[in-house]
């Protein structure tokens, strides 16, 4: 029963080759059509479409041109009563842009449903994808079928094209998932939750639960959105890959082409830039990981190794190396992200109100101090609180941690025109001032700006910018001061929690045995969830951290694989003080 964090997600190399066979031959879609009606009849799907308001969910084990799905989706339109699609599709070798393009026009009748499948479709690199169009979901899983099939766990509605459901429930979980590892009893739709903490975490979250018709309300002890660590004016969209395939490199990876998709939906285009962003190789050895990162075999479209002539082209300043170069990344103020996502959803702003005290009684019994003081109850409760939900839930011993960062803003007459990325970051400037950051301190919780800490953070801006070594502090015109929450693993804790007590009785012979086999379910809390530990990293990893929760909470295919699934799990670093005898 070894936690499966080191199951290895979909392996090198990480772009697909195209089809050869690009489906150019004609298609008659009204006869495809005619052939898919009679197979969702046959499961009962019409019914549940015309006549419930909850999520309807296909499989489709061969996504191809995507006929099938832009028939589904256009006949949904016709019959759906107010519920939602997703439809989820293996697609082993993807078409290109234009090959789908091509294809696809000899539908006109699908127009509308092609070009927007055409605006959002991903470049040719392994993974889970979500694209989303409103009420219509399209999960496309890039990666060859046995593999792919490994990583889903969900239950559908129909399954079409070469799919053998495990049975009539048309049930499909990750192979190597353990009982215990498997979802809990879901939320019905309408709960009442209480999301704690208006960050990109909690705005994140509150906007993936409402579009799932949860009745949400965001508790924020600060006057506004975005009063801790979110309240940057500008942050970098960045991920770092790995050398190789890991479950933190293709959570990473999916978070930012998730938040640059997101991003096109939620905010005005005067908040944020896809710049691109560079991360500079400091080292002769950074410089040879790199190259074994490139040796995985990424699109163009997604990640080069640019020389330093090349990287200075890009940039418009001089640098002090090259390195990688990521086209689709860039920055955002976190600040005007995090209130757009707020009114882009359905929930309510508690704000100056701070939560005291949580009780489990028939649901949640939340004690709040401030504006909307007294006790409150919510059918579930997600902790985006950062560091501070330890607080709430002193019988679990969270993982969580506390670094201090500060940003300084520098006055500058012009910046360069990318992200750059060294020790520190360096944004591009706006309205005369840059941000430059950031420092990292596990030993204080000063929440004033410190100068030693606004001299390292000219410094670290020197070491990638050559020509800011004359900088000093009459030009920093202010900073801000935040508080990241990291866990022992730099991944997030996404999900539900289980009864820390009940965990150590019932799989205490972990000690003893780490690879035991048992049969019982995980002894989780019912409808108390945590989206945390986000680190430097949040503005990737917290809106799609917050549809994985959704989909828990639903009981909706996950928008990633299951083994990244687990690898957030918020109970993981209690398995693994089993195993090591630390409990």
């Amino acid at each position: 029963m070894k936690p499966n964090t080191n199951k290895r997600p979909f392996a090198d190399p990480q772009c697909l080759a195209a089809s050869d066979d690009w489906r150019l031959a004609k298609t008659c879609a009204k006869q495809r059509l005619a052939e898919l009606k009679t197979q969702y009849a046959a499961s009962g799907f019409f019914d549940k479409v015309s006549r419930s308001q909850a999520a309807v969910q296909v499989f489709d084990g061969e996504f191809g041109s995507g006929l099938d799905f832009l028939l589904t989706w256009q006949w949904w339109n016709t019959v759906n009563s107010g519920g939602s699609l997703i439809y989820l599709a293996i697609c082993e070798q993807p078409l290109t842009l234009d090959q789908l393009r091509q294809t696809q026009k000899q539908w006109p009748q699908l127009n509308n449903q092609s070009l927007a499948l055409q605006a959002q479709y991903p470049g040719p690199i392994k993974g889970f994808y979500q694209l989303d169009f409103g009420e219509v979901k399209l999960i496309l899983v890039q990666a060859p079928r046995a593999e792919a099939i490994t990583q889903i766990s969900a239950e559908f509605d129909v399954c079409l094209n070469q799919c053998t459901p495990n049975s009539q429930t048309q049930k499909l979980f990750a192979t190597y998932l353990h009982p215990w590892q498997r979802p809990n009893k879901s939320m019905a739709q309408g709960s009442r939750v209480a999301v704690i903490g208006g960050g990109i975490s909690g705005t994140a979250t509150a906007y993936s639960l409402s579009r799932r018709g949860f009745d949400v309300t965001i508790i924020e002890q600060g006057q506004s959105l975005a009063s801790g660590a979110s309240g940057n004016r500008q942050g970098m969209l960045y991920a770092k890959l790995p050398d190789n395939a890991t479950v933190a490199g293709q959570f990473h990876q999916q978070g930012l082409q998730h938040s640059m998709a997101l991003l096109k939906r939620s905010l005005n285009s005067a908040h944020w830039r896809a710049c691109g962003l560079l991360q500079l190789a400091k080292s002769p050895r950074e410089q040879l990981q790199m190259q074994t990162v490139m040796a995985r075999e990424y699109p163009s479209s997604w990640l080069q190794y640019f020389s330093l002539d090349d990287a200075q082209a890009i940039a418009k300043q001089p640098l002090a190396a090259g390195g990688l170069f990521f086209p689709a990344s860039g920055w955002v103020s976190p600040a005007h992200w995090c209130l757009a996502l707020f009114e882009h959803s359905r929930a309510r702003l508690w704000s100056g109100s701070q939560v005291q005290a949580l009780t489990q009684d028939d649901g949640w019994q939340v004690q709040v101090q401030g504006d909307h003081q007294g006790v409150h109850h919510f059918d579930a409760v997600v902790l985006a609180n950062a560091n501070d939900a330890k607080t709430l839930v002193p019988q679990h011993q969270l993982a969580l941690k506390s670094i201090r960062g500060q940003v300084s803003y520098v006055q500058a007459q012009q910046g360069p025109d990318v992200v750059v990325c060294g020790e520190g970051y360096v944004t591009p400037a706006q309205s005369g001032v840059l941000a430059a950051g950031a420092s990292y301190n596990l030993h204080t919780d000063d929440v004033g700006l410190s100068e030693q800490d606004h001299l390292d953070n000219l410094q670290r801006m020197a070491d990638v910018l050559p020509q800011a070594s004359n900088r000093d502090l009459s030009d920093v015109q202010g900073g801000r001061v935040g508080f990241r929450s990291v866990t022992p693993d730099y991944l997030p804790m996404v999900g539900q929690i289980a009864d820390e007590n009940t965990v150590i009785e019932r799989f205490g012979k972990l000690r003893k045995d780490a690879n035991y086999k048992f049969q019982q379910a995980m002894p989780y809390l019912h409808g108390l969830y945590i989206n945390a530990g986000h680190g430097s990293k949040g503005l990737i990893s917290a809106p799609l951290s917050a549809e994985i929760l959704a989909s828990q909470m639903a009981n909706q295919a996950l928008p990633v694989a299951q083994c990244v699934a687990w690898g957030l799990d918020p109970n993981r670093f209690l398995i693994r003080d089993l195993i090591r005898r630390k409990r």
